[in-house]
């Protein structure tokens, strides 16, 4: 691994995980996919998930990435893939076919910053970003990239900074997510309508919030929001929304928002932080202007967190805990936003998990194991599909297909 990122490989999994219920018409109800980069041969994989079993099955030919793939995310029309590789600052852009295999499309202009390790996707389709760890005897090296997404391309926008004048280092974005909910905004110009960006900075232990809006002569606008940057633990690196965050009307698995609650796991401490993000009017939030308010305490999780997967159907969420080659597992309370363990407080890994993901349904829960260069399946204990009373506990048993090899080191997943 790189030097810079001996604490994680970071993966931007967390937009797909907030877009996990859409599907697209071509694909069968029954199946889900997973996309999976390899460092050790620079290549992406599809899968089929059967979401019945777990198993996995290769589907169309493996594409090539660039140098140290570290994370993807998924347009929310689910027709287009983008990768970042933080070993020579290329994004990748691939179509997404039928069965779920992958189109690679040249993109002479994606380029990101130094040393990229996140991207997320806003909930419009219409915007990328790259969240560039920089180094950390370089107090501006810390930046997000912007580009413009149309039609399966990229044009570059602009570049703004993370650190503030008080930064004699650099910050190291590790994460980068984007509200799920837009909100209105003053302006020069008059209200806009804005979203808050949010970006965890593993060098300086906190997190960054600004709103940015678009306006109607296509102009990118972004500021901090509220006391930004705000403190986490140490070392914070994955980012992830509760799974009713953002809902203004009922859907099938959400009543109303759930307190927009934003999980940020500290790899250096072992933890994870719980905020409450202001994107709409409600709870403890009196305006809607992307700021935070954070949750007393720290939730326990095990060594080196890199990621949270938020089960997208029923209130559960789980750490991969790199350090311990586990998955912590917990029932999540949308009234206090508390985390709570469940028995047994975890499940074993292989060597060096490196990220995760989640099937739409919340069925199957997918974990790449960089050391071990393979993947590890397991199934989710979920209610009954035709309703009645709840026998679901949440926690990860494995599948009837619980590991699967790979030919180079896994550094990166996308589930759907």
């Amino acid at each position: 691994m790189r030097a810079t990122s001996r604490w994680v490989l970071i993966l931007s999994v967390l937009l797909a995980m907030a877009l996990g219920s859409c599907v697209n018409a071509t694909n069968n109800i029954g199946t889900g996919t997973a996309w999976v980069a390899t460092q050790g041969d620079q290549k992406l994989t599809s899968y089929s998930i059967n979401l019945t079993s777990g198993a996995l099955s290769q589907v169309g030919n493996q594409v090539s990435t660039g140098v140290t793939p570290a994370g993807m995310a998924i347009t929310p029309d689910q027709r287009t893939v983008l990768l970042v590789n933080s070993g020579d600052s290329s994004i990748g852009v691939y179509g997404v076919n039928s069965d779920g295999s992958l189109q690679a499309s040249s993109c002479s202009s994606c380029t990101a910053g130094q040393n990229p390790v996140a991207l997320a996707v806003d909930p419009t389709g219409k915007l990328l970003f790259v969240a560039n760890q920089g180094i950390f005897s370089d107090p501006t090296s810390g930046t997000v990239s912007v580009f413009s997404i149309s039609s399966g391309s990229l044009t570059p926008v602009t570049t703004f900074a993370t650190e503030t004048t008080a930064n004699t280092t650099g910050t190291g974005p590790s994460g980068v997510i984007v509200s799920p909910a837009s909100f209105s905004c003053a302006s020069s110009t008059g209200p806009q309508t804005c979203y808050a960006i949010y970006v965890s900075n593993q060098f300086t232990n906190t997190v960054s919030a600004f709103q940015y809006f678009v306006d109607s002569s296509g102009t990118f606008h972004v500021q901090p929001a509220g006391a930004s940057p705000y403190a986490a633990g140490t070392n914070p690196t994955g980012l992830a929304f509760s799974r009713c965050a953002g809902i203004s009307s009922a859907t099938a698995h959400c009543a109303t928002n759930d307190d927009n609650n934003l999980f940020v796991s500290n790899f250096g401490s072992g933890n994870v932080t719980i905020f409450t993000a202001c994107i709409q009017v409600v709870g403890s939030c009196t305006t809607a202007d992307g700021s935070l308010l954070p949750i007393s305490g720290l939730t326990a999780s095990g060594i080196g967190p890199v990621a949270v997967v938020v089960n997208p159907v029923i209130n559960f969420v789980y750490t991969v805990d790199q350090r311990a080659n586990q998955v912590s597992q917990f029932s999540y309370s949308p009234v206090t936003g508390a985390l709570s363990a469940l028995s047994p407080a975890a499940v074993s890994t292989a060597s060096n998990p490196s990220g995760g993901g989640i099937t739409r349904d919340g069925s199957v829960v997918i974990v790449p194991n960089n050391g071990s260069s393979n993947m590890s399946i397991y199934k989710v204990n979920l209610p009954p599909p035709s309703g009645g009373t709840s026998t679901s506990t949440g926690k990860l048993v494995p599948g009837s297909q619980p590991t699967v090899s790979l030919t180079g080191q896994p550094s990166a997943v996308l589930v759907r």
